[in-house]
């Protein structure tokens, strides 16, 4: 081991892990995990090269613990996603079923003052008959007539009036019966808007349970986050001590800083190329929508293609929903922002989103995202990713295509889903990912974790 840790290449690794360490352990804070032993050995004793060792083993299991952490943490945040969802659509129903209720009021009402009118109709075409009744009756269309002709007219008028009273009377009954049936549909209408009301006050309420779990999580979470973060401190500085001793240590961090620099620069220079052709298609496609309108992809390659993505035997829904989605990297992650229209203000969990300031940042989650992105081909998702997987066709994972949903859930799959991206082909996603971070390009994480099938939405 002594060689091995001496060699460059051990040395290096030593290095990264540390350095890669610092952004990981400052993500969300996470839910429980088992905390890793401490060393019963006490590192000074140890020779250097052996030492060395030891801290890369120490880093290398605080990392994977804070990481295990984040990521229990951040399912725990899509099943409050979930409740928070159930809520958001219990009362929208709840509210469709009293504004039901109440236009079956309103016409229960209108049928009620109607058959009111005809029986007031019938009512004095009654006291009129009875007015008339010696001009009307049978015995006075025959006594006092000038004759035959008079004695024709007489009948005639009574067998109108006769007429209208029968009308009034049927008319009345009709009135009466479509009263009683408009009465009767607006008591339905009323107990299926209360049922909605009753559904709605109990989503509320396990909406508030969900996120109060969670909180609880994090508060019972921060000891256990600060006894890894200083297990994880004391071996970094520990690493530094070393570092000032041996010079040949030094140049391998400063070559492993410069590395990781490079390709964090090669990153962001891919996100910018990639957005900028995103946004070129979005903007050259509202351009062909203006009459006159200069179309600004007539002199330009496809942005999708200028970006490193496939095109070929893409239809324009699917490319649509990739440039909207990629239009959006580098926009900050916020939990429960995003919606059709683009990134949104987050909201508080009382947890890991309230600490990295979500309620105070526009920007999306996960399942948001995908709801922006899909809106460009005039797809409504729900803002829940586990209901965004019934949103389409199930497909194998093995057949995927670029613009399907990807899943993750627990129990290797089979459990309840806890994130969602966007697949752009060659095994690479869009995603945006936790508190914390931005939305990004990355490979697809084919872990346990992941869900077997996809979900074809356009």
């Amino acid at each position: 081991m002594r060689g091995a840790v001496a060699g460059p290449a051990v040395v290096a690794a030593v290095l990264v892990t540390a350095l890669a360490l610092v952004p990981s352990a400052l993500a969300a804070p996470p839910s429980p995990s088992p905390t890793p032993p401490p060393t019963s050995q006490d590192p000074t004793s140890q020779e250097p090269a052996d030492e060395a060792g030891s801290l890369v083993a120490r880093i290398a299991t605080a990392k994977s613990a804070l990481d295990r952490l984040t990521a229990d943490l951040g399912k725990r945040q899509e099943l409050a996603n979930r409740a928070l969802a159930d809520d958001t659509d219990a009362r929208r129903r709840a509210d469709d079923a009293r504004k039901a209720a109440e236009e079956s009021r309103r016409s229960a009402d209108a049928a009620a003052v109607a058959a009111e009118r005809a029986r007031a109709d019938v009512d004095a075409w009654i006291t009129a008959w009875f007015q008339q009744a010696d001009v009307l009756g049978p015995l006075s269309v025959l006594s006092g007539s000038s004759g035959p002709d008079d004695v024709a007219a007489r009948a005639h008028l009574r067998d109108v009036v006769t007429a209208d009273q029968r009308a009034a009377l049927d008319g009345a009954e009709r009135a009466r019966i479509e009263a009683a049936n408009a009465d009767s549909r607006a008591r339905a209408a009323r107990i299926v808007a209360d049922e909605a009301a009753a559904r709605a006050a109990a989503a509320r309420v396990a909406a508030d349970a969900e996120l109060a779990r969670v909180r609880t999580d994090t508060d019972a979470q921060q000891a256990q986050l600060r006894d890894l973060t200083a297990q994880r401190d004391a071996a970094e500085a520990r690493l530094r001590d070393l570092e000032d001793a041996d010079p040949a240590l030094a140049a391998q961090r400063d070559r492993a800083e410069a590395f990781d620099a490079a390709a964090q620069a090669r990153d962001t220079a891919r996100d910018a190329r990639v957005r900028r052709a995103a946004s070129a298609g979005l903007q050259a496609r509202a351009a062909r929508s203006v009459p006159g309108a200069v179309d600004p992809r007539a002199a330009a390659d496809d942005p999708l293609a200028d970006a490193g993505i496939s095109t070929d035997g893409m239809s324009d829904e699917v490319r649509q929903v990739l440039e909207r989605a990629l239009s959006q990297l580098g926009v900050v992650y916020a939990w429960g922002g995003g919606d059709e229209k683009g990134p949104t203000l987050g909201i508080r969990d009382g947890g890991v989103a309230d600490q990295h300031g979500d309620y105070d940042k526009t920007g999306f989650d996960c399942s948001g995202l995908m709801i922006y992105a899909f809106a460009a081909a005039g797809k409504e998702l729900p803002h829940y990713s586990g209901y965004q997987t019934d949103a389409g066709q199930h497909v194998a994972l093995e057949d995927r295509q670029p613009g399907d949903l990807l899943f993750w859930a627990d129990d290797d799959g089979q459990g309840p889903v806890h994130h969602v991206a966007l697949y752009l082909g060659d095994d690479q996603m869009v995603e945006a990912p936790e508190s914390g971070k931005t939305v990004r390009i990355t490979s697809v994480r084919f872990d346990d974790e992941i869900v077997k099938t996809v979900t074809r939405v356009v």
